[in-house]
């Protein structure tokens, strides 16, 4: 008969004597977590977003906790630190401008403007201006705001949510501004090659530009100078007020409210080109290069050949940084958890008096918010060899709980936080022993754990690089809350009993994973 791996795994690991990890585990405490957390998602970083001072103290923080902790530079290296180096553009303060003008050129009305998406160089436009509704197309039930309309070299002001066409004919009621529905109508308005695009509140959410809105924006773009870009463009994405609006529309003789009470009354788009307007948007900005920095370090293997071999822990301790309105987004589950996840790991493998035959790598990566740029630097250009790194385990908030307000739909999906003895587990579906491991030490530690496969959240962090070069990955995950990317994800809010059994469970799952003779280990038949 064929004796399954698990078995194997299990025959293997018992093998190894308890006492090691145990003293280990205690390195990993509450006093510790709380103190890396309150560091990390102060407000004092600023959101840690990438090129930011903020992402910088960050990273210095790591590096010297990680040195404290026993974590030494990856052999060839002199540091800890692998740079990522950007261009960074920065809309300049108050030179951010939005001129009416008549079709007589006659001027109108002048006021500062909001840059949803901070543009890669200076902007000079100016067209005729289209009102199109929410920007929304449904073909199940027949609506387009675009229909009949075209909004080619034009800019378009749109609406913010979405109508009930099958209801009232108003977005649902208290219904927010959802950044994602917003971001679903750009590409339609884009590839309709539209000049730019003007956000407004509709009137029935009852708030001007409100802070859901302007969660979209940010002061400065990053370009990646370690990569070629095969493309560069600006999506010219504004905010204005109601007011503005009421402004722009007024030569038609409408006020927004009417309209949207016209497209809720009759259940159809009221979309027109505004006549006798033009609209001239002038932004000026600066550029400077920044460094941004993955945190790499490891330590050392036992085993002469088998410390050639390693088993990879990630996580990204960059966030979003400050909205368009100035608000700092900590992201304390986002991500400084796992940060905080992998200081608790390393110190955890420091502590053992006798090292696991592998070798364990701590990589604390930059730029995941924008794009998995870190990640997929590193598996590009990495520091210790792909084909002698066994797994990946990724954390990517690992610190929340259930509350009470935690239902509904979340930045990017309904929400599916998980409770206080609960944990995710996301994974590529091809190493069912990495699986079986994690589940083990799950349970040991009285988390249970949720076999996610490949889910919805497979693609979105800092695994799937390494899941892209074929190393088995696994990604340990609390699931999506209400306070996901907002300025609300703080430091009250972390569960840090359950931060510290994932973090436990982490460290039990690689420090088995390198003490193996194999891994995966091998098939072995039995007569």
């Amino acid at each position: 008969m064929i004796l399954k791996p698990v078995i194997v795994a299990a025959l293997l690991l018992a093998a190894l004597p308890a006492y090691p990890q145990k003293d280990a585990l205690r390195a990993i405490n509450l006093k510790d977590s709380e103190a890396h957390m309150k560091f990390l998602s102060s407000d004092n970083l600023e959101g840690r977003r990438t090129g930011s001072d903020g992402n910088n103290a960050a990273a210095e923080y790591i590096r010297t906790e990680a040195l404290k902790a026993g974590v030494k530079p990856l052999p060839g290296q002199n540091d800890l630190f692998q740079p990522l180096e950007y261009l960074r553009v920065t809309t300049v303060p108050g030179e951010a401008k939005i001129t009416l003008r008549d079709a007589n050129d006659y001027f109108i009305h002048s006021a500062d403007l909001v840059t949803l998406m901070a543009p890669n160089d200076t902007v000079r436009l100016n067209g005729e201006v289209v009102f199109a509704g929410y920007g929304y197309t449904n073909s199940k039930e027949k609506y387009n705001d675009f229909a009949g309309i075209s909004v080619k070299d034009r800019i378009v002001i749109v609406m913010t949510r979405t109508p009930e066409i099958k209801g009232s004919g108003m977005p649902e009621p208290g219904s927010g501004i959802s950044e994602m529905t917003e971001a679903r109508k750009l590409p339609m308005i884009m590839l309709q090659q539209a000049k730019a695009v003007m956000f407004v509140a509709d009137p029935a959410l009852g708030s001007d530009i409100s802070a859901d809105l302007l969660a979209m924006g940010s002061s400065y773009q990053l370009i990646p100078l370690f990569r070629k870009q095969m493309f560069s463009f600006t999506l010219n994405a504004y905010a204005i007020t109601v007011e503005m609006a009421d402004m722009m529309l007024r030569p038609s003789g409408l006020t927004l409210k009417e309209l949207q009470d016209s497209i809720a009354a009759s259940h159809k788009p009221a979309s027109f080109i505004v006549p006798n307007l033009k609209t001239f948007i002038d932004i000026n900005v600066v550029k400077d290069t920044v460094t941004s920095n993955n945190i790499l370090g490891y330590i050392e293997g036992t085993d002469p050949h088998l410390k050639n071999e390693a088993v990879i822990f990630t996580a990204h301790y960059d966030h979003v940084g400050r909205d368009a309105s100035g608000n700092i987004y900590n992201g304390a589950n986002d991500n400084a958890s796992g940060s905080v996840g992998l200081l608790n790991i390393a110190s955890a493998f420091s502590a053992l008096n006798r090292k696991p035959a592998r070798s364990a790598i701590f990589f604390w990566t930059t730029g995941e918010e924008e794009g998995l740029h870190g990640s997929t630097y590193y598996t590009e250009n990495p520091l210790f060899p792909l084909e002698k790194t066994v797994a990946a385990i990724n954390f990517d908030m690992i610190g929340r709980s259930r509350r009470d307000t935690d239902v509904g739909a979340s930045l990017t999906g309904e929400i599916d936080i998980t409770g206080k003895d609960t944990i995710r587990i996301i994974h590529g579906d091809d190493c069912p022993d990495l699986i079986d491991m994690a589940t083990e030490a799950c349970v040991e530690q009285e988390v249970h754990p949720i076999d996610d496969g490949k889910g919805t959240h497979f693609s979105g962090s800092d695994h799937y690089p390494f899941y892209r070069k074929k190393i088995p990955v696994l990604f340990f995950f609390t699931g999506l809350h209400k306070d996901y990317h907002k300025p609300s994800d703080d430091y009250e809010f972390i569960d840090f009993d359950k931060l510290v059994k994932v973090s436990k469970a982490g460290f039990l799952t690689g420090y088995r994973i390198a003490s193996l003779p194999a891994f995966p280990p091998e098939r072995n038949v039995q007569e």
